[in-house]
């Protein structure tokens, strides 16, 4: 085969399996979507709070002057605005959304992301429940 044509079935491969929507999260991970009232409020995470968020199996989504995620995405600029305008809450303060496994909005907060609060919430939901009790079986 035509090396160039491999290099192109790649490229076109990598391109599908990125996620262009929440949706396509569901039943994989949870979702947090914060919107800083500016983006100086957004710290990205240190090892150990990166380590909680993998164990809760969270993608988060920084919405502001740009996105910012610890998920590889496609998502396009009109898509990012519709996740503003559904999630944001019409506020002009600084928000956040945790969306569970299931797609559905657990929590919404007009304050500044409050990861202890958020894993609390999630630690104490049926799923997370049952994925600790696998986790210690294992």
């Amino acid at each position: 085969m035509n090396p160039l044509f491999l290099f192109l079935l790649f490229i076109i491969f990598m391109a599908q399996d990125k996620p262009k929507t929440l949706d396509d999260f569901r039943w994989e991970n949870r979702i947090v979507l914060y919107f800083p009232q500016n983006s100086s409020l957004w710290t990205s995470p240190d090892d150990s709070l990166k380590q909680m968020i993998e164990e809760r199996k969270i993608k988060y989504f920084v919405v502001s002057d740009s996105l910012i995620s610890n998920a590889e995405i496609e998502f396009t600029p009109d898509y990012i605005k519709s996740i503003s305008s559904k999630y944001k809450m019409g506020t002009k303060n600084s928000s956040w959304v945790l969306i569970g496994l299931d797609g559905g909005a657990k929590v919404r907060k007009e304050e500044l992301l409050d990861w202890g609060y958020i894993f609390k919430t999630i630690d104490a939901m049926p799923m997370r429940q049952s994925e600790i009790r696998r986790k210690g079986r294992g």
